[in-house]
């Protein structure tokens, strides 16, 4: 098991700069490399608050100047507002500047605000996204190769740039989790599913972990040591207070992105307002869902994720809204100092051997693999 840093760089008021959001999160992927955190993740949202940062892969660039041994991933690349070309291009340019530390996660995208700026049409995401998949994997194992789809397409095309990764980087894929066309290109391809589930209970998620399960033994896997991740609002402290504030920010968060959804956003300015949403749960109810109190909390909530999602790799997203950035560096410290000996403890093994072993996760797509339109 590993865990990741996921970094969402909002700014729920004015009292940061774009520059001091961006700067948080390049410090703190710099203390989970300390750490021994696996990997530190950076989302991709556009126009809004919820998160400043439209280019993932441009803080990954940042981010492998400052870096040594953390792996850097994409969380998401919203495949439908991208030039498939172009993407592939950056794709390999930051691997190679990464020294092949890149994962590439990659979705369909949810928000309809963004696409409409982008002039596409989010009913078609999920067939874009499919042809998107489709060029990106034949341009990141080819030299040369043409498409010719429903939305793209490309005439004999060559590229210069290949991956520092083969035969390309490793894929995580977000979302899409009805679409039982995804799960089976998931499992055939050896990608690796990250789920997510914000301040629902995790219990939420069990069903969408049969149905990878399932996708998995109809492909003659035993799914017992399948790759899976998690993405969990997390802090780790001490204090009561802390936790709470914590999981008010997680709240917010929560309820931005609710309204972007389901497009009832209302503004202050530029930035949009955490509107509270149906069925809202008391903080102290809320906070119970997450991977939020002491140390012996965490690992509590942890064990809950492991055996209902059984996930190699948590993604703690650990800077909702106006957090603190000192509290939220004391609380990744003391998670390692502290929460993860009481799992090791709790299990009776070392971190590496719980949950699942999953192994090589090296994409299985290459030279002879031919793309089809869906």
């Amino acid at each position: 098991m590993e865990f990741g840093l996921f970094n969402i760089m909002q700014k729920v008021d004015h009292s940061k700069s774009d520059r001091e959001v961006f700067e948080d999160a390049l410090v703190q992927t710099e203390l989970a490399e300390d750490l021994g955190f696996a990997s530190a993740w950076f989302v991709e949202h556009h126009f809004f608050n919820y998160s400043l940062c439209p280019s993932p892969l441009t803080m990954i660039a940042a981010a492998a100047q400052r870096t040594k041994r953390i792996r850097l991933a994409t969380g998401i690349l919203v495949l439908p507002l991208y030039e498939p070309v172009r993407l592939l291009q950056e794709i390999c340019m930051t691997d190679a500047l990464t020294e092949g530390r890149l994962d590439v996660g990659i979705g369909s995208g949810y928000q309809d605000y963004e696409f409409v700026r982008f002039r596409v049409e989010l009913e078609k995401n999920m067939v874009m996204t499919s042809e998107m998949m489709d060029i990106l994997e034949l341009g990141l194992t080819r030299d040369e190769f043409a498409y010719d789809g429903d939305y793209y397409k490309l005439p004999e095309t060559k590229v210069a740039l290949s991956p520092y990764q083969k035969p390309m980087p490793r894929v995580w894929v977000a979302g899409m989790m009805n679409n039982d066309d995804f799960k089976r290109r998931v499992v055939s391809h050896n990608y690796m599913p990250i789920l997510a589930s914000a301040t629902r209970p995790v219990s939420a998620l069990a069903p969408v972990r049969e149905a990878y399960d399932t996708a998995y033994r109809e492909a003659g896997i035993d799914p017992a040591n399948t790759p899976m991740g998690l993405m969990r609002y997390f802090h780790c402290t001490h204090s009561k207070k802390d936790a709470a504030l914590a999981t008010m920010a997680a709240r917010d968060s929560t309820r931005i992105s609710l309204t972007l959804r389901l497009n009832y956003a209302e503004f202050d300015g530029v930035l949009a307002k955490p509107i509270p949403y149906n069925d809202e749960e008391p903080i102290e109810k809320m906070q119970e869902k997450l991977i939020v109190g002491d140390p012996e909390t965490c690992v509590k909530r942890i064990l809950e994720d492991l055996d209902v999602v059984r996930p190699h790799h948590i993604a703690l997203f650990a800077q909702p809204g106006a957090l603190d950035n000192g509290k939220v560096c004391k609380s990744m410290e003391l998670f390692t100092k502290e929460a993860i000996p009481l799992l090791e403890k709790e299990l009776g093994k070392p971190l590496a051997e719980i949950g699942p072993q999953i192994g090589d996760v090296t994409p299985k797509v290459g030279s002879g693999y031919e793309a089809t339109v869906e």
